[in-house]
């Protein structure tokens, strides 16, 4: 409701002659709310007024609940407020909207004097992106109290898809290294169900050593896992901020609207919460620039996304050791010699050695791919493992190329696709024509030929690649299936009704709700 000061404006553009619609241009309010007050007397607008002051609003059973909030925290959003509500009373949705709960909450502020410390920061607008184009990545970290009234600094991992704003958030209560950070893309990649062409980083330690004029140098580790996964980087500038206005704040986002005021118990309750929170709030609401809801978008865009095999998260006993595989295709452990499938080396490639119940098993310390497996020798200068002959030489590379062209039915793409791999990895073609050869031991050739008119259509030649994408359609048909097990009625419930319940039962069992909340 207006106050008496826009009221009396109203009523003057009405007598100077002013119509409704240019009333509501020359004071920037709606045209609805010149409507309402435009044949309203001075009597009818303060009865009108003192109604409304006297009158029960939905959201007053939780006020106290606002006021300790507030009190407590007075940077607290009423977003967040309006989510803790949920939260507490387990209801899907409350009886009042969030856009009026705000207005709700900032009469609370007035009427207690209960200010919003203010904080100006600077954004640029950026152009809309097409679909699996762009991901961004950023990183943070938040002070929390914990159970026993300490405070604890955890440590959050976000990403965010530039089309459909989709989020992603991962903590930890140790800060990131090289490691931890790829092991949260690994399982952001698997929430999403593939990964975007290019994402976008701040520059930070663990990804990147220098900018070196122009050409990034990248750790290690990470510069490993881009050359697996292969994804385009853009980079921000260090110590520059206008050139971050390309990267979305969605870690500001995550820790003031989900962890800030939280009491931190374990870090996989707190995920389990965040996660929850992401499907209920985060990920539902529509988006305040594009006024879609992200969920919604992503289901689209989620077509979009380029396949990424799935391998185990499981870490390493400990993650800060690595092993080098050597150019002979064997791994140093403990005095010991363990084999590796032959073409397993690369310059710079890394394993873990973790061990469960004597069993040692060789594990890519970027993708966590399992290379091989052997008992565990407690002797030393043993070589471990038996030679295995993984290219077929009883036949010619002609003959594996005829082979492949019949098993895919003679499709026309098939040719051209494997002479790329030729001229890309000549050295590897014979391995990577066995490869394929074996993905039909698994998959059937339909399946194999949409994986390959996949892979051509998005340039990616390899043998690792097609099997990327077969993998990631297998599993994408897989999850449309359980949605529609899900969301199919079974027949003997057809024509049933439901019960009928008096409305007064959920009342009480919300007002309990509130109370203990």
């Amino acid at each position: 409701m207006v106050d008496w000061i826009m009221y009396g404006k109203i009523q003057e553009m009405k007598r100077t002659g002013l119509n409704k619609s240019q009333t509501s241009r020359h004071l920037g309010i709606d045209y609805k709310t010149v409507l309402k007050y435009w044949d309203m007397s001075p009597d009818e607008y303060s009865a009108t007024r003192k109604v409304a002051e006297t009158r029960t609003k939905k959201a007053d059973r939780y006020k106290d609940f606002v006021i300790e909030c507030l009190q407590k925290y007075p940077d607290m959003s009423a977003a967040q407020i309006y989510d803790w509500i949920r939260e507490r009373t387990c209801l899907e949705t409350l009886e009042f909207q969030e856009r009026a709960f705000r207005t709700y909450v900032k009469e609370i502020r007035n009427e207690y004097n209960l200010r919003k410390p203010e904080k100006n920061r600077q954004y640029e607008a950026v152009d809309e992106l097409p679909m699996g184009k762009q991901a961004q990545v950023d990183m943070g970290e938040i002070i929390l109290e914990t159970m026993t009234g300490r405070h604890k600094k955890i440590y959050c991992f976000a990403m965010v898809m530039t089309h459909s704003r989709q989020k992603f958030a991962l903590w930890q209560e140790k800060p990131f290294t090289t490691d931890s950070f790829i092991q949260a893309h690994m399982r952001a990649f698997a929430y999403y169900g593939g990964r975007p062409i290019e994402i976008v980083y701040d520059q930070d330690k663990i990804l990147a050593v220098s900018e070196n004029h122009g050409d990034i140098i990248y750790t290690e580790g990470f510069q490993n896992y881009v050359n697996t996964v292969r994804f385009d980087i853009f980079l921000c500038h260090g110590a520059d901020p206008e050139s971050k206005g390309k990267v979305e704040n969605v870690v500001k986002y995550v820790k003031h609207g989900f962890a800030e005021h939280r009491i931190f118990r374990d870090i996989d309750s707190f995920n389990a919460d965040c996660m929850a929170w992401l499907e209920r709030t985060a990920n539902s609401k529509k988006h305040g620039t594009t006024q879609k809801i992200p969920a919604e978008v992503f289901e689209l865009e989620r077509e979009h996304l380029i396949p990424v095999s799935g391998y185990s998260f499981t870490p390493a006993v400990n993650d800060t050791i690595t092993y080098q595989v050597r150019k002979d295709n064997i791994v140093l452990y403990k005095g010991n010699r363990y084999r590796v499938p032959k073409g397993t080396y690369e310059p710079g490639k890394k394993v873990y050695m973790m061990v469960e119940n004597e069993i040692i098993s060789i594990t890519d310390c970027v993708t966590g791919e399992i290379y091989a497996k052997h008992p565990l020798c407690h002797e030393k200068g043993r070589l471990i493992g038996q030679k295995r002959e993984d290219r077929d030489k009883s036949r010619t590379i002609q003959e594996q190329e005829n082979l492949l062209q019949e098993l895919f039915l003679n499709d026309e793409l098939v040719m051209p696709f494997l002479q790329h791999i030729h001229e890309e990895k000549p050295r590897y073609y014979r391995d990577q024509l066995g490869v394929i050869r074996r993905l039909f031991e698994e998959w059937n050739a339909e399946m194999l030929i949409e994986g390959l008119h996949y892979c051509t259509e998005r340039e990616m030649y390899s043998a690792a690649d097609l099997k990327s994408t077969v993998i990631y359609f297998n599993e994408l048909k897989a999850d449309k299936h359980i949605k529609k097990l899900h969301t199919a009625l079974p027949t003997k419930y057809c024509g049933n009704k439901p019960q009928i319940r008096d409305l007064r039962l959920y009342e009480e069992a919300m007002e309990r709700g509130a109370v203990n909340g």
